[in-house]
């Protein structure tokens, strides 16, 4: 076996293992100051000096782009600080400097180039991925809380009480943003700001529908029930439809995913083929040849996600 590829194989293994052992110690981290919060209201004691692994993180969630970064990981529902995910990052960006420099012998310039390309892109996609996931499994409840709702309408609850009943009911995501909307409303707050607040949090189509239901039956009246009934019924219908649709169009939304790991697959054999493969990257030409590449690849993956989005 090439040597090359044995060193890259086991750099990237002690990689992995450097971040397996950082997010166990960012979760003992957590959980230790979790008990020295809950210790300190009963003994009202100075919690523990934090280590400077603990200073260095506080003062990068104090940064510009953590501030950008927090609403993001929300939304994606990652449980991680954005120092503790900007540390996974630049992890893993590492590791694909390794790949790539001792896997496939490419030069360290090449090497980082692709590396610091490739790392905020995949991190993009992951963060997409993960609140289009998290969205999904909200549309998914809330037929079922409108269903819920109409009960409590028919038996003559208000609306914060049907909330309620609703938060009790039904499992996570809806229990954890509806548990938002219902103790805001519990220290006073307005229903309308609270449930577009949970818009903003949540940006899908069904629950807008959802919430403006709810917001006009508070403002005019009407028959609630009824309306959520019906509603309950069209989200039942629409979610079939989109199952069938997702099974249709299943083939070429996995192209999209399968058309850069396909070309960097190929460009591995290539190194491997090839004496010096990525010495012609240093040539004005093969750079001109390296961005129409990436070029190229970035229109595809586009374009084969636009031909498989279809709105329902």
């Amino acid at each position: 076996m090439n040597s090359g590829l044995v060193i890259a194989l086991l750099g990237g293994a002690a990689i992995f293992c450097l971040m397996v052992a950082l997010y166990y110690r960012l979760k003992i981290n957590r959980e230790k100051q979790q008990i020295h919060e809950a210790v300190g209201k009963w003994i009202q004691a100075e919690g523990p000096t934090q280590g400077w692994s603990d200073d260095l993180a506080d003062r990068l969630d104090q940064t510009q782009w953590a501030k950008n970064l927090a609403p993001k990981l929300k939304r994606a529902s990652v449980k991680l600080r954005p120092s503790e995910y900007g540390a996974v990052l630049f992890l893993l960006g590492v590791m694909m400097i390794f790949l790539f420099h001792y896997g496939m012998d490419a030069p360290v310039w090449i090497s980082l180039i692709i590396s610091t390309s490739l790392t905020p892109l995949l991190s993009k996609l992951f963060l997409n991925s993960r609140k289009h996931i998290y969205i999904h499994r909200m549309d998914a409840q809330l037929s079922e809380a409108c269903r819920l709702l109409s009960s409590a309408a028919r038996a003559g609850l208000s609306i914060p009480q049907g909330l309620e009943l609703v938060v009790k009911e039904l499992p996570s995501p809806i229990k954890d943003e509806l548990g938002v909307v219902v103790n805001e409303l519990r220290l006073g707050r307005d229903l309308e700001l609270s449930l577009n607040e949970l818009l903003t949090r949540v940006s899908s189509r069904d629950l807008q529908v959802f919430i403006n239901a709810l917001i006009i039956q508070r403002r005019a009246g009407g028959d609630l029930a009824k309306v959520l009934g019906e509603m309950a019924t069209t989200m039942e219908e629409r979610k079939i439809i989109h199952k069938t649709v997702e099974a249709s169009i299943a083939q070429a939304r996995y192209s999209a995913y399968l058309l850069p790991a396909v070309s960097l697959l190929i460009v591995y054999m290539m190194s491997q083929m090839v004496d010096n493969f990525f010495q012609m990257f240093t040539d004005p030409k093969g750079m001109i040849l390296l961005a129409i590449f990436i070029f190229l690849q970035v229109i595809g993956f586009i374009f084969i996600k636009k031909i498989a989005d279809i709105r329902i």
